[in-house]
């Protein structure tokens, strides 16, 4: 399993958060994302008060080709890749959300 993280740090110059949420492109976007084969989960992540925006992906087996996947409508409505992407192997694959 892998999870993947990226967001961009929003300058003065980028749309605010709430823009970006409103973005009709951005409403089409999520439905796009249901059919990807072998992506468990994906979050868009904001946060209006630190200026950040991006996403968390969850996959299980192999990320299909970039050519496959849907746009990425976040780097074409800021017009650049994200700031940070990072990526983790998940190596517990069955979670235990006991925290106490």
């Amino acid at each position: 399993m892998l999870l993947e993280l990226a967001w961009w740090e929003l300058g003065d110059d980028d749309p605010p958060v709430e823009e970006l949420l409103a973005n009709p492109s951005f409403q089409s976007a999520r439905k796009e994302w249901h059919d990807v084969p072998n992506l468990v989960a994906k979050f868009w992540l904001s946060s209006a008060t630190s200026r950040r925006w991006g996403a968390l992906m969850i996959w299980l087996g192999d990320k299909p080709p970039l050519a496959r996947m849907p746009s990425n409508v976040s780097a074409t409505m800021l017009g650049r890749p994200p700031d940070h992407r990072l990526a983790f192997d998940v190596l517990d694959k069955k979670p235990n959300l006991e925290l106490g």
